[in-house]
């Protein structure tokens, strides 16, 4: 494989061939989220109830198990058959963290180089099958933004407040580029996804300093960069300064996350072809302005029916899913769609309908459902999240004439109070599925469910990447 580097607005390869990075992303893997697993609140939370119903050592064997069977060398031949250029390969900082003297999992120099070895599976893997990999640090110390994403079980963002984990942050990724500096097989590296931070200035310091620690080491690679507001927005972004650099939005729309009927109405909105092009103008302005390389590093679209049976509401979102894959071919842009594996949500592939795993969750799936507990899932129908945004409204009229921002305060308390500590509050319903199985059922479930050739795959999705994929303007 050849190295891949920025120029002008175009990708190319050592032998100065343009090259469009089109694929997946590997979402729920090394860093995990509840909608793609099935469990409720985050990470956090899920191996803190786990642990606590298991004892350590079958914890460790949970999810040990998970880990050798979620992804495998099975997933990275099929991408390539499918006609995929790139994976990308999201990662939390937890694989990485140790306890140091001090107690603090993010001292200085302080790192669990075991982290690795599912990373340089993935590339050789990719290697193997003719894939180039993005390494994305999707979960950073101390969270980056609100979200269960980036395994934040309070809904609060201390990143940007905390020095140490910035500073160990930074140590990370010299370590990755020290490890993969000569391997053509990496893209390069994702620095930080979906950062979200009121000052964008304090944004630039950290792409900063990362990247100047980065390049101390490693010239060769490229830097991807999302925007900030959960990669939707460049506004207050410093000018292009390292000239290996790809920026990345994130292009999720109402029309494949929600839609009925396409071209179609969304509370009064109507989505076509010419409103999705719109709405990736609005995303990629800033980028498309300045002549750089542009990466939909995530977008996608959530289906209702089965997987092998969609619903006409699947297909218009597929149908607007097509029409968003040729916007951004249009507009040369690469793209990684979210995501790859789950329990049949909005991937390309998903476990056995009759699996054991299923089968054990299928109850707590149920809960989730009826109680709209998944932020990304619920699409604004949670029933008992009505009644945090009513007690924000009898705050608002409890004060009449105060020009305090009760529409902030009211999605911030469903989020915090709902989405994060009441979905994590449940995750013993998921831990208790399981605590009956030695390690050796559990591994034998998890292969069962996980593993490339025992899964089905989504056909009506995968024809509609497989087309962009194997796009003519290659």
């Amino acid at each position: 494989m050849e190295f891949l580097r920025v120029n002008g607005k175009e990708i190319r390869n050592g032998k100065g061939e343009k090259t469009m990075l089109r694929g997946v992303c590997l979402g729920g893997w090394l860093n995990m989220e509840n909608f793609i697993t099935g469990y409720p609140g985050a990470e956090e939370d899920l191996r803190d109830a786990v642990s606590a119903e298991f004892g350590e050592e079958r914890s460790g064997a949970f999810f040990r198990a998970f880990l050798d069977s979620f992804v495998t060398e099975g997933d990275f031949k099929f991408l390539r058959g499918l006609g995929a250029t790139a994976v990308r390969v999201p990662f939390g900082c937890r694989h990485f963290t140790v306890v140091g003297k001090a107690g603090d999992r993010f001292a200085d120099g302080v790192y669990d180089e075991g982290g690795f070895h599912y990373l340089d599976l993935s590339v050789a893997w990719a290697k193997k099958h003719g894939l180039y990999v993005i390494l994305d640090l999707h979960a950073a110390p101390l969270w980056q933004s609100e979200g269960w994403h980036c395994d934040n079980p309070h809904g609060v963002s201390v990143l940007w407040r905390s020095r140490p984990a910035q500073d160990w942050t930074r140590g990370l990724w010299e370590r990755i580029a020290s490890r993969y500096r000569d391997e053509p097989a990496v893209a390069g590296y994702n620095l930080l996804n979906e950062p979200n931070v009121r000052d964008p200035a304090a944004l630039n310091r950290l792409y900063r300093d990362w990247i100047e620690a980065v390049r101390r080491i490693d010239r060769k690679h490229i830097i991807f960069l999302d925007g900030n507001d959960y990669a939707r927005s460049f506004e207050g972004f410093d000018e292009p300064f390292d000239e290996n650099t790809v920026y990345s939005s994130h292009n999720y729309t109402a029309a494949t996350h929600s839609g009925e009927s396409y071209p179609g109405e969304i509370e009064g909105v109507l989505w076509d072809k010419v409103k999705i092009e719109a709405a990736f103008r609005t995303s990629n302005d800033w980028i498309l302005s300045r002549s750089v390389p542009g990466w939909v590093g995530e977008f996608g679209a959530l289906y209702d029916g089965e997987l092998a049976s969609p619903s006409p509401a699947d297909r218009a979102r597929l149908d607007a899913l097509a029409d968003q894959l040729d916007v951004f071919a249009r507009h040369d842009h690469h793209w990684t769609i979210w995501t790859y594996k789950d329990v049949d949500v909005m991937g390309l592939v998903a476990p056995p309908t009759e699996c054991e795993y299923l089968a054990r969750i299928a109850p707590v799936l149920d809960i989730k459902h009826r109680l709209g507990i998944d932020a990304w899932t619920a699409r604004g129908r949670s029933p008992l999240a009505g009644d945090l945004t009513a007690f924000a409204d009898r705050l608002a009229e409890a004060l009449p004439g105060s020009d305090l921002d009760f529409k902030a305060f009211r999605c911030r308390l469903v989020h915090v109070g709902y989405y994060a500590l009441t979905a994590g509050f449940l995750s013993p319903l998921f831990a208790r599925r399981f605590k009956d199985m030695t390690p050796h059922a559990i591994e034998k479930m998890m292969a069962e469910a996980f593993l490339f050739t025992n899964c089905r795959q989504r056909t009506s999705l995968n024809e509609v990447l497989s087309k962009a994929m194997k796009s003519p303007d290659d």
